[in-house]
């Protein structure tokens, strides 16, 4: 079985680097994908704001598609899918 994670760098208003947002996506059967949304914060005052969220759909697509919307950064960069085997 096969996951897929998404990685994307954030940058505050000043252009200081705030963390990494992260998705996971599995797929959980045989038609549905389960995202799972991470942010891995390294600035001190900056508070968290996805600490875990869990989307569901049946199109891969639509799950990398809200990743991007869902974020709460202005400037939004290329996001970097890999495919991996899931161990």
């Amino acid at each position: 079985m096969y996951i897929w994670e998404g990685k994307i760098k954030g940058y505050n208003t000043n252009g200081e680097y705030i963390g990494t947002f992260r998705a996971v996506i599995r797929k959980d059967g045989n038609f549905l994908f389960r995202m799972s949304l991470y942010f891995d914060s390294t600035h001190k005052n900056y508070k968290n704001p996805i600490t875990k969220n869990e989307f569901v759909s049946s199109n891969l697509e639509v799950l990398k598609r809200k990743f991007r919307t869902s974020l709460p950064i202005k400037e939004k960069t290329k996001i970097v899918w890999r495919k991996k085997k899931e161990c």
